[in-house]
């Protein structure tokens, strides 16, 4: 019996890490897409076309999992006030990481929002109430120093726009720590829907208030814009579903492969190698993100064995 829960569990966590793979494959594919768009159209225009499209991997989901029935049933004021605050959430760290993508090399950009790690932590101490002891507060440390290196604010190569990048990291940690507090019996298709909703009704406002609509220039880029849509909305579900199946210190590991994906691609589409800006600070970042993981990894199996560790 033992074995097969085993079995079971570790069926479950190749699954999620598969999940979470091709999750991270969609958001640095349709980010592609969002710098060669940032040229022509308002960041709030490209963010109002990513949401509204990102509807059409969800309603095939709905439907697949048959739930177009029961999904407006049972909405507790907890669920849509986290609703809410995700959906706020999302259209931050949507506008904020279309700002960075477009305004910064692709790789720096993308590297700079996995200091995430380090604000859970933080979070996670502020509203769970959770003691951090010297493991986690040195990785802290360690990461601020490697985002600080990686910014290099008092060198001439700094950019001011590497500001965003951090508050997408920001804004991320923040929707995660919603996600933790969203009722057990939710589904994935649920709570992605309204999440999308709210994530909509800001977007439009924001853009009709502070921004003005650009004709679509052509057929393709009316193309690439639902193509955003469809990787960014197909990349939330997933992450969604992976995040559940596991708890997010075994996941976020794997996070970090979305580092060398986005060398690659922004060596290939846009010819850049920003060795000079990420090193050595990517190499800091990532250790300090592997401490917390390990710290959390052996408090939970501590937790398990009824110790207490920090």
């Amino acid at each position: 019996m033992k074995i097969s829960s085993e079995k079971a569990n570790l069926k479950k966590t190749y699954l999620a890490i598969v999940t979470m793979l091709l999750a991270i494959l969609c958001v640095d594919s349709y980010m592609v897409v969002i710098k060669f768009l940032g040229n022509e159209y308002s960041v709030l225009q490209l963010t109002v076309f990513r949401n509204t499209f990102a509807i059409i991997p969800l309603v095939l989901l709905i439907f697949f999992t048959r739930e177009h029935l029961t999904i407006f049933s049972n909405l507790s004021k907890k669920f849509i006030g986290l609703s809410f605050i995700r959906g706020l959430c999302f259209l931050a760290l949507n506008v904020f990481i279309f700002i960075s993508v477009i305004n910064l090399e692709f790789a720096t950009a993308m590297t700079l929002t996995f200091s995430s790690p380090f604000f859970l932590v933080i979070f996670s101490i502020i509203f769970l109430k959770e003691k951090v002891g010297i493991y986690r507060w040195s990785a802290i440390f360690i990461g601020f120093l490697g985002v600080v290196m990686i910014m290099k604010p008092t060198s001439d190569i700094f950019n001011a726009y590497s500001i965003f990048p951090i508050l997408v990291a920001i804004f991320w940690a923040f929707s995660v720590m919603a996600l933790r507090y969203m009722p057990k019996d939710c589904s994935t298709a649920k709570i992605q829907l309204f999440t999308l909703i709210f994530n909509i009704i800001g977007a439009v406002v924001i853009f009709f208030l502070f921004s003005g609509y650009s004709e679509i220039q052509s057929s393709k880029d009316l193309y690439l814009m639902v193509i955003t849509g469809i990787l960014g909305g197909t990349a939330a579900i997933l992450f969604i579903y992976a995040y559940r199946l596991i708890s997010v210190s075994k996941l976020a590991t794997f996070e970090y492969l979305g580092i060398p994906s986005s060398f690659i691609l922004g060596w290939i589409f846009f010819n850049e190698a920003p060795w000079d800006q990420l090193f050595p600070g990517v190499l800091i970042l990532v250790f300090a993100g592997m401490i917390i993981i390990w710290r959390d990894n052996k408090k939970n199996t501590s937790l398990k064995s009824g110790k207490k560790i920090y």
